[in-house]
C-alpha cells in the first residue's frame, strides 16, 4: 500500500471516528467487490455502475470457511452516504434497499428490491449493485456503505431519506450498522491487471473466454502476494465476461506475486505476460511475478494455459 494511500486511508478512520468493527450490535462483516465478487485492490474502483462498479457483498471473504466472518441471517436494508454519514447518495426508497442474509451470506433482494443482482463466484453469496446512488460531496471520492437489520431501522421505510432527531443517520443506528468505506475515482493511478486461465484443453495458448472450467468447475484458484502489504490473497478467475475486464483495478507500482492452483488431472502447458511467453527451465511455472512500474496506468493480462494430463 502506499504512503499516500494509507494516509488516506487513515484519515478516513479519523473523520468517521467509529469503524464497522466497533459495531457489536451486528456481528459478521460486509464489503464491495465486483459483480462476480472479486476484490478491488484498496477498495478504489474506477466507476460507480455496472460488473466494474460497487456491488454490496457480506459473508467469509475470499480463501475462508463457509460462515466465518457470516451475517446472522434474516433481511437487512442498505444504503450509500459520503463518509462522515452525513449526506445520503441513495437515491431510491429504503424499501427498494432490502436484503435477505441465510447461512451468513447474502443471497438475494427481498421484498420489492429493485437492484441488479450478481453471484459472488467465491463463496456463492449474492452481490447487489450499489446503484443508483449519487456523487459522494467528499473531495476524495470517498463513499460509505451501510447495513442494518429491519427490526432496527428507524423511520418511514417509503421515503427516500429519515432526518428525524432520533432517527441516527438516515435511519440506520450506528450501534446496529455495519459499514465499509469505498472510494470511486482514479485515486494515485495504477494499472489494469486481467488473470484469465486457457481452458481449451491443447495448452495451444488460445485462450477461452466460457462459462466454467472443463472440469465443471467455475475456475482455478490463483493466489496473489502483495509486496506492498506483505499480504496474500485468493480468488478465482473470472469466465464469461468482457476480456478487457480488469481483475485489479487501479493496481499501485509493486511486485506481486501469482500462484496458480491447477485443477485435478490438469496441467500447467504454458503462461504468458501480455505478449510474452514465460517459462522457468524448461517447463512453465505455476509462479508468476510482475513488476508494476511508476506511472503504469496500462493494461495488462496474464494468462495460465492448462491441458489435461
Amino acid at each position: 500500500m502506499s504512503k499516500r494511500l494509507g494516509r488516506w486511508l487513515v484519515a478516513c478512520s479519523l473523520v468517521m471516528g467509529v469503524t464497522s468493527s466497533a459495531y457489536a450490535g451486528v456481528s459478521g462483516a460486509i464489503f464491495t467487490t465486483l459483480k462476480n465478487g472479486s476484490r478491488v485492490n484498496d477498495n478504489i474502483y474506477t466507476q460507480k455502475c455496472g460488473d466494474q462498479g460497487v456491488w454490496l457483498d457480506g459473508g467469509p471473504g475470499p480463501n475462508a470457511p463457509q460462515g466465518a466472518a457470516g451475517l446472522p441471517d434474516g433481511d437487512y436494508f442498505f444504503q450509500v452516504t459520503d463518509p462522515s454519514g452525513k449526506t445520503l447518495l441513495s437515491t431510491d426508497a429504503v424499501k427498494f434497499r432490502q436484503i435477505h442474509v441465510s447461512g451468513g451470506i447474502i443471497t438475494g433482494l427481498s421484498g420489492a428490491g429493485n437492484h441488479n443482482t450478481g453471484t459472488d463466484i467465491d463463496h456463492g453469496a449474492t452481490t447487489i449493485e450499489l446503484c443508483p446512488f449519487s456523487d459522494t460531496p467528499n473531495p476524495g471520492g470517498v463513499y460509505k456503505v451501510w447495513v442494518t437489520p429491519i427490526d432496527q431501522f428507524v423511520g418511514d421505510t417509503s421515503a427516500v431519506d429519515n432526518t428525524c432527531k432520533t432517527c441516527g443517520f438516515h435511519g440506520f443506528i450506528p450501534g446496529w450498522s455495519k459499514t465499509d468505506n469505498f472510494k470511486v475515482g482514479t485515486g494515485e493511478g495504477g494499472a489494469c491487471l486481467v488473470v484469465w486461465k486457457d481452458i481449451d484443453n491443447d495448452g495451444s495458448g488460445t485462450v477461452s473466454y466460457t462459462p466454467s472450467a472443463p472440469d465443471g468447475s467455475i475456475a482455478w484458484p490463483v493466489t496473489i502476494f502483495d509486496s506492498n502489504t506483505g499480504t496474500s490473497n485468493t480468488f478465482f478467475t473470472p469466465f464469461g465476461t468482457q476480456k478487457d475486464t480488469c481483475t485489479f483495478a487501479q493496481l499501485p507500482p509493486g511486485v506481486y506475486t501469482f500462484t496458480e492452483g491447477t485443477a485435478a488431472n490438469y496441467v500447467l502447458s504454458f503462461n504468458r505476460l501480455d505478449n510474452k511467453y514465460l517459462t522457468t527451465g524448461t517447463y512453465p511455472d505455476t509462479v508468476v511475478q510482475i513488476r508494476i512500474k511508476t506511472g503504469d496506468t496500462g493494461y495488462h493480462e496474464l494468462v495460465f494455459g492448462n491441458k489435461p494430463k
